[in-house]
């Protein structure tokens, strides 16, 4: 019978100070603010009293028509929202971005224009200014290919914390592995990172609020097989193809979730030594399942066509409200760590639930932008497993992410699991 260890024992208990208070005297550049991405990054910032909040992008109309829709739904924040400025930016040139940074003096930019899928090439002089003017970068990058170039390129000449590929998924998925994997390595040391496996299923209800932005980089993840690796080998599978269910706690329910090219999964085993890793996803009403799973088979040419997918994006948007106002906007994320052929009655899983992606994925950002901003990340390029620590620095973390969730939970087969030592929170 194997031996039941407890969390508690395994990791500190103390779980460090970090708090919204950061940033109650600095002003933030949030570049793509007028976004749904960046405008949840915007409010949430206004509501742990920014001290401010300038909005970076290239239409100042945009920005107009978003701060009116932030002053209808907070409307106890006028006079902060009312105050926020913009500033025009290109964000693929970095000597314009350089001359900003220098001029507003900035604490911290978080960009949330991408850069998303297949945007290997695209110069990010976001980031590129950030470094030269020494500035905390934070981005939500969802391609790991376009991520893992910026980290190569810009990580020896960065003297600031920089943070890529930050969010909800992925940056708090990544955090909840690194939790689960150290917890099982503390618990058996026989075990070596190599002999675990990682899964993460992700739900969202309808679109979660999605623009069309985020409508476009789904599609164009649709063009892609999806990666696992397989102790240590990569293989690619069928996107949006072999269903399974994925249980995401009482409030939410189980799911029907499938392989989907998700960043976590190479960056997991890149970045933690994970031997097999895996990303699965699932939508309701069923019927988006059945439609994402007919698009993956279409020509990867047309679906890689990014012109094409906005046209498509823009004309799809008033069925997809139509069905977001019913299907609503739910997030829940799930991590699963296993030991399949060593120790294979061990299991841990951590679960967390949001009734809403939109200030789910706000509220995970401002997470990192405090522990950048703590002093808690070092200098460099770095996804989330590799900029915070794991054990109280990336429960800290956890904690402030999950402060809108109703579900954030662990549990664990041949471990005793100490929800405080994960989540930060009981």
């Amino acid at each position: 019978m194997a031996t039941i260890i407890s969390l508690a024992a395994l990791l500190v208990s103390a779980v460090s100070s970090l708090s919204f208070d950061i940033l109650q005297d600095k002003k933030i550049l949030v570049v793509g603010g007028s976004g749904r991405v960046g405008g949840s990054v915007v409010t949430n910032l206004v509501q742990r009293n920014i001290g401010s909040v300038v909005v970076g992008g290239t239409s100042v109309n945009r920005f107009i028509a978003s701060q009116q829709r932030w002053l209808q739904l907070f409307p106890e924040h006028a006079d902060r929202l009312q105050a926020i400025e913009f500033v025009a930016i290109d964000r693929e040139q970095a000597d314009s971005v350089c001359k900003v940074l220098t001029k507003m003096n900035f604490d911290a930019v978080v960009h949330t224009a991408g850069p998303f899928q297949g945007k290997v090439l695209a110069p990010n002089g976001i980031l590129d200014a950030c470094i030269q003017a020494n500035v905390p970068y934070i981005d939500v990058c969802d391609d790991y290919c376009t991520a893992s170039a910026a980290k190569t390129k810009y990580s020896a000449q960065a003297k600031v914390p920089c943070i890529i590929s930050t969010g909800c998924w992925p940056g708090v998925s990544s955090l909840m592995a690194k939790q689960l994997v150290e917890t099982i390595l503390k618990a058996y040391p026989s075990l070596s990172p190599s002999d675990l496996n990682v899964r993460f299923s992700f739900f969202t209800a309808g679109s979660g609020g999605a623009g069309v932005t985020l409508l476009v980089a789904t599609f164009l993840i649709l063009a892609e097989k999806a990666l696992m690796v397989k102790n240590g080998r990569r293989v690619e599978v069928e996107a949006m193809n072999d269903y399974v269910a994925a249980d995401f706690g009482p409030t939410i329910g189980e799911r029907q979730v499938a392989p989907l090219n998700l960043l976590e999964t190479a960056s997991i085993h890149d970045n933690l030594g994970v031997g097999s890793t895996s990303s699965l996803f699932g939508t309701a009403p069923k019927f988006w399942n059945t439609l994402l799973g007919l698009m993956a088979k279409l020509p990867q040419s047309m679906l890689a066509d990014e012109d094409l997918m906005r046209k498509l994006s823009i004309f799809s948007m008033p069925i997809v409200r139509i069905v977001d106002s019913f299907a609503g906007a739910t997030n829940a994320m799930r991590c699963d760590v296993t030991a399949p052929n060593v120790e294979p009655s061990v299991r841990v899983t951590a679960v967390y639930g949001h009734e809403n992606l939109e200030p789910c994925v706000g509220e995970c950002v401002v997470a990192f932008v405090c522990a950048s901003l703590s002093g808690m990340v070092p200098a460099g390029v770095w996804f989330p497993e590799e900029a915070i620590r794991g054990g109280s620095d990336a429960a800290s973390v956890l904690k402030l992410a999950s402060i809108g969730a109703h579900t954030t939970t662990v549990q664990g087969t041949d471990i005793e699991i100490d929800k405080r030592a994960v989540w930060g929170r009981d």
